[in-house]
Parts: C-alpha cells; structure tokens; sequence
C-alpha cells in the first residue's frame, strides 16, 4: 500500500522540445523535452512517509496537430525521475512514466506561430518504486508560450501541473507534479511563406507639349466657292474646342486653302476669308489664343498629280476635294505619366 502512495511522483521538468507552431492551422508537431520537476503530496501526513526531496528532472516526447490556428490535440509522454521517498526504515527514488492526451488551445500573436496557450486533458502514469510498478489515472493542466524564429522553428516555455500520479485509496494519499519548462518547436506541414507582391515602379509625371493637328474639309464647312459657315461647319469647330480641353495653355493655328482652279489671288483671297471665318467661330467659342489665321490659297495640295488625267470640270471638282481644307492647328501641354 505504501508503495502504491508513491505511484504519483513523477517529475515533469524544463523543456527542450521540438514541435510544430501551434498556431498555424493544419500542422503537426513533434516535441523533445527536459526540464526540471516539482514533486507536491498530499495526505502523507499518518503514513509514516515522506517526501525526502521534491526536486527531480524529466524527460519529454509529444506530438500535436493543429486543426486551427487556435486548436489543437496532443500526446505526450513524460519520464520523471529523481525526487525521493522516505519511511522510519529506508530511502528510494521514485521515477514514473506519463502518457498525456490533451487539446490545446492557444491564442495567436502572429501567423508564424506565436502564441500563450493553455492545454489540458487526462493522463496515464505508470510509477515505480521499490521495483514495483503502479498505475494510475489523473490530468494535466498547463499554460506557456511560443515564440516562433521562423515558419518551422519557434521556442516554447511553460508550465504543466500533472495532477494525482500516484494515489492511494485507503488512505487518501495523493503526489502530484509540477513541471517547468523551456524549448524549441519544429513544425511539419506549414505553408510555404507567401511572396511578397512586386512593387511597382515608381511614377514620374511629366508635363509634354503636344501639337494635334485637325483637316476640315471645305464642303463641310461653307458652300462651294463661300466663306459663310454652314451649321455643320459651326459643329465641326465646336468639336476641335470641345477636343482640346483636355490640354493646357492652348494656341490655335488656323490655315486655308483652296484647290488649283482659279487665279491665284482668287484662291488666295477666299482662302484668308475661309480662315478669318474659322477663326471668328472659334472665337465665339471662347478661344482667344489665335496666333495665326493665314489663307494659303492653292499651296500644299494633297491630291498632288492625282487629278491631272481626269476629265470633265464637275469630276476634276469632285477630285481636289481634299485641297478645298482648313486645317486647325492646336498646340498644348499634356501630362503625361512615365515609370522610372
């Protein structure tokens, strides 16, 4: 009976363990331990034994995998030894084997691990003394921390209680255990660290000036051999103002031009009204930076030889067409954005 008192010592100690991070989810962990051990009885006091030395060490393997980042279950085994039983007669060491199962749950401080958890669940303890074996059912209540270095590797330290390890029915003797420890944690299964999104390359805004340059045809804009805008040539205007907003300190360009038929200052005179026209619109369309209205008359044609075959006069009309113009000429600053 007196060595079935004694069952309960078993010394659970500092840790050096090698486990996965608790707080990352879908892990498992294995663990490695040692550490230093307390032994506290109960109800010795008519049994004619005593503890002679509490103190002790132990030794401990445990694995855990972790459903969530904040829950887990775990088996561990402890081997404690070194603390010492005394009676009126003799002295021995008392050593016990504890298999523990338990959850853990855990409150994260960041995603590689880091957590406090608190972990408890029942045990199995397998004393011996005198060279007798004795077994007994009891729990384990503990509290620590985790500090992880990396993805797989992190630092744990805490405390685990093993209650009733060795127990006595007659009498009510009761040795429990406490356990001190400190370690190192290694984790199976944890994602890969997800890549950094690239930076993007920083971006200079630039201020550039832009010329745009418009080509209204004459039979759009006036009656054939008139310098009166139509209504459709009024439209046509309003939509060059209405394009060039999206610019800055504009400057306005205007130049006419006429076709080869006719003398030259004929043509040269309708083109210097069909341009004085255009301008006036643009005027009445709130632009005031006119720097030039110009009527060029036949020059720079771009039929070039393309009529000189064709006969009849309605047909070699219809064919310069294209040189019948004035060209809007609209100079601006625009910003425009460029990666360094």
């Amino acid at each position: 009976m007196m060595k079935t008192k004694l069952l309960a010592l078993a010394v659970s100690a500092a840790v050096v363990s090698f486990s996965a991070n608790a707080s990352v989810e879908d892990t498992w962990s294995l663990g490695a331990s040692a550490g230093w051990s307390h032994v506290f009885d109960s109800g010795l006091d008519n049994t004619g034994i005593e503890v002679s030395d509490k103190n002790g060490y132990g030794f401990k393997l445990n694995g855990e995998y972790n459903f969530t980042e904040w829950f887990g279950l775990g088996l561990g085994y402890d081997y404690l030894n070194g603390a010492k039983l005394g009676s009126y007669f003799d002295e021995t060491k008392l050593h016990s084997n504890t298999i523990e199962a338990y959850g853990r749950f855990a409150l994260p401080l960041d995603t590689n691990g880091s957590d406090i958890f608190f972990k408890v669940g029942p045990t199995w303890n397998r004393s011996t003394v005198h060279g007798d074996d004795y077994t007994q059912w009891g729990a384990v209540l503990g509290l620590g921390g985790q500090w992880a270095l990396n993805e797989s590797v992190s630092i744990r330290a805490g405390y685990d209680y093993l209650y009733r390890t060795l127990h006595s029915n007659d009498d009510g003797a009761r040795l429990s255990n406490g356990l001190l420890y400190v370690g190192v944690q290694y984790t199976f299964g944890a994602p890969a660290p997800v890549a950094p999104a690239p930076v993007a390359a920083p971006v200079e805004k630039k201020t550039v000036r832009v010329t745009e340059n418009h080509s209204l045809a004459a039979g759009l804009l006036f009656p054939f051999d008139g310098s009166t805008l139509s209504s459709q040539g009024k439209k046509a205007i309003s939509d060059v103002v209405a394009s060039s907003k999206n610019l800055q300190n504009t400057e306005f360009e205007v130049y006419g031009y006429t076709d080869r038929i006719g003398s030259d200052a004929y043509n040269q005179k309708l083109s210097q009204k069909r341009a004085d026209a255009v301008t006036s619109e643009l005027q009445a369309e709130g632009v005031n930076t006119v720097k030039a209205s110009e009527g060029r008359g036949k020059a720079s044609p771009v039929t070039g030889n393309k009529c000189d075959s064709v006969k009849g006069r309605q047909a070699v009309i219809d064919c310069l067409a294209p040189d019948r113009r004035v060209e809007i000429v609209v100079t601006g600053d625009t910003v425009k954005e460029e990666q360094e």
